[in-house]
């Protein structure tokens, strides 16, 4: 089963080399096409890299902020370490300003979603 051998071999030989060149010539399309397939790929695959590297970029900044946070809580804690081991008279105490919270506030995620659980309990 040789690919040199042709199929039709009662063919003249310049019919047998022509329908060669035919068969060449589709490969050589299907090769294209599918060339062409691989760089469509290819450059799928750039581009979602390209958006990873975007979304590291902005975890890093991220995990830059880390040490920042971690300093203002330390200095949160020994604020509140520092008042609770001086013993001030409950008089002095309840006339020194409240030290600042830190508080959790719900962002726009939250807020839109506890409004619709309660918008369709009413509704029913």
């Amino acid at each position: 089963m040789s690919t040199a051998r042709p199929v039709q071999p009662n063919l003249p030989p310049s019919l047998q080399i022509l329908y060669q060149k035919q068969q060449e010539y589709a490969g050589l399309q299907a090769l294209r096409e599918a060339s062409s397939e691989l760089v469509g790929r290819v450059e799928k695959l750039a581009e979602m890299s390209n958006i990873m590297a975007d979304g590291g970029e902005a975890v890093g900044g991220v995990l830059r902020n880390w040490p920042h946070v971690f300093s203002i809580l330390n200095l949160f804690a020994q604020q509140q370490s520092e008042t609770s081991q001086t013993n001030i008279p409950e008089e002095e105490q309840d006339e020194q300003e409240p030290l600042p919270v830190l508080v959790r506030l719900p962002y726009g995620g939250e807020t839109s979603t506890t409004t619709s659980k309660e918008g369709s309990e009413t509704t029913k």
